[in-house]
């Protein structure tokens, strides 16, 4: 059984966890807007750091710019509606950047990286202040906030990471969108990179989750407007629990190995490409599930 064939088996039965809102009809979209990090960015900080000569990620053994061995998640998502997902900086609609965080942006020797509501906030500038409202807008973010949290209260930090995801569905809302996507975030504490404090960044993930379940209540109710939630950390925690019941056989170790930079034998079955990110299967996974979603 091909990989597409096998998660599309398992997308149904996984379906019976996501706190999904049905439809009668699968709304048709002009277009997708994506703002996240690494997870959703399909060559924005691949093309601005190649233009510098150092180009992240090193491309291959990463695909393309992706942080991943193969197309990320997102792509899935176009393809399936039959509609291109190519990077801002390419004058594309995706304005994820890989490293960004959601509550400030982030400095670095190349240059400063746009926090997710700077991203929707570039976008609205050049597009007239105004939100597509034919179009789907793709909210992600938070992991690199708790992996790179020096300190602090975990609770604190889920809050204003919630807050600032909240915040920018509300200034796309105001500006006209009326269709979203915003999966709630992955147990930090499962990735490889979050093992090193896994009791923080367990507890932050909830206290994100937990918030923004309660920043977006009254948004989901507001006539005219969807915004479907994706229950990725219960599903990662069922993947956590049974591996091999829904194909993956190494969902501990990157498949890169970080140290030598060598890659695994079978990056099919295995979950993480590196010590955060997920293989292409790992995103397929998750691909087909939210296809699934969207379809409702």
């Amino acid at each position: 059984m091909s990989i597409r064939r096998f998660v599309c088996a398992i997308a149904f039965v996984l379906l019976a966890l996501q706190p999904i809102h049905s439809y009668a009809t699968t709304p048709t979209y002009d277009a997708i807007y994506v703002f996240g990090d690494s997870y959703c960015d399909v060559g924005n900080i691949f093309a601005v750091t190649s233009a510098a000569g150092q180009p992240t990620p090193p491309s291959p053994p990463y695909f393309h710019g992706r942080f991943s061995n193969g197309p990320i998640w997102v792509e899935h998502i176009a393809s399936s509606m039959g509609l291109p997902m190519v990077a801002s900086q390419l004058g594309g609609t995706d304005y994820a950047v890989g490293g960004a965080e959601v509550t400030a942006p982030v400095v670095t020797a190349g240059g400063t990286i746009p926090s997710v509501p700077q991203q929707v906030l570039l976008y609205l500038s050049q597009h007239g202040g105004k939100a597509d409202p034919k179009a789907l807008y793709i909210l992600q973010g938070g992991g690199n906030d708790i992996i790179n949290a020096t300190g602090g209260s975990p609770q604190s930090l889920g809050a204003q990471i919630a807050l600032g995801i909240a915040n920018s569905e509300l200034i796309l809302r105001l500006a006209g969108a009326k269709n979203f996507l915003i999966p709630n975030l992955v147990d930090v504490s499962l990735l490889p990179a979050g093992r090193a404090n896994p009791n923080f960044a367990r507890q932050a993930s909830i206290a994100t989750n937990t918030s923004l379940n309660q920043l977006l209540a009254i948004e989901q109710l507001l006539q005219g407007i969807r915004i479907r939630r994706i229950d990725v950390f219960s599903l990662l925690q069922s993947v956590a629990s049974d591996a091999t019941h829904y194909g993956f056989t190494d969902i501990v170790n990157p498949c890169i190995n970080p140290i030598t930079g060598t890659v695994c034998a079978d990056p099919d079955h295995t979950l993480f490409w590196d010590t955060f990110h997920p293989t292409e299967f790992g995103h397929a996974f998750f691909a087909v599930i939210t296809e699934a979603a969207l379809s409702q």
